[in-house]
């Protein structure tokens, strides 16, 4: 009977420690509240280009700057202060990703993948067809072309991180420069490591930034270190209710 209980109480505390972890909203646990993101800025606009749906105003940034995003909260979007150039504005990842153009404005399916996507097998996935869905060559999309993904690593600083690759080419529309996007998303963390995005409806658009190491979240460390910290309290307890089932026999 004692190890009857004794087994149960093990696998209480073990189910209770995996929900301790949990990848919430489906972006992976570095991705909290306190967290600051960084990349530097290898090419920029040289007009100034309004953030409409972040309200920042015209923003306009140095080539070799820092972007910064320091996270608030997180639900089913993150939300954070971002700083771009002479813009500081709080807003939500889908609306700095419109602002951007860090993604694709499909009809009838948008994809604003932004600074942070989810991470798990079946985040990925979904991420993957809506942005196939994005460029589809259907009546009414002017943002129909040639999406392709793959997986590759790329290096940031001494790290190598292993990440989704999507590249995108707008069909030529008869007017300005079709829109062309590369993006990669770190799949451990869902942080987005490089990107490049252009485009002319006129004004010429051109951005390119890159993942600071200093902005790596240290997923595999801290992740050990707190499983670590968990199975031991779980060993720990198992241990004393072993002893107090013990002495009451």
């Amino acid at each position: 009977m004692r190890r009857k209980i004794i087994l149960s109480l093990l696998v209480a505390l073990f189910m209770f420690s995996m929900t301790m972890t949990p990848q919430t909203y489906g972006y992976s646990s570095e991705i909290e509240n306190g967290t600051i993101l960084e990349w530097r800025l290898e090419a920029t606009p040289t007009s100034a280009f309004n953030m409409y749906y972040t309200n920042g105003g015209n923003w306009l940034a140095e080539n070799g700057s820092l972007m910064r995003f320091s996270i608030q909260s997180v639900s089913d979007d993150v939300v954070g202060q971002l700083t771009i150039g002479n813009v500081s504005v709080v807003a939500n990842d889908t609306e700095i990703a419109k602002d951007l153009t860090l993604g694709v404005w499909g009809t009838p399916t948008e994809w604003w993948p932004g600074l942070i996507v989810g991470v798990g097998e079946s985040n990925i996935e979904s991420l993957n067809a809506t942005a196939f869905a994005s460029a589809e060559r259907v009546s009414g999309n002017f943002l129909n072309g040639t999406m392709t993904s793959h997986y590759e690593n790329i290096s940031v600083g001494n790290v190598q991180l292993e990440c989704i690759i999507f590249d995108y080419e707008q069909d030529p529309s008869g007017f300005g420069d079709p829109q062309r996007t590369h993006l990669a998303y770190c799949l451990s963390t869902g942080v987005l490591v490089e990107a490049s995005t252009s485009y002319s409806f006129g004004v010429p658009y051109n951005l390119e930034i890159s993942l600071e190491e200093s902005g790596t979240p240290p997923v595999e460390p801290q992740q050990g270190l707190y499983l670590l910290i968990i199975g031991g309290a779980v060993l720990g307890a198992v241990f004393i209710s072993y002893v107090i089932l013990s002495r009451r026999k």
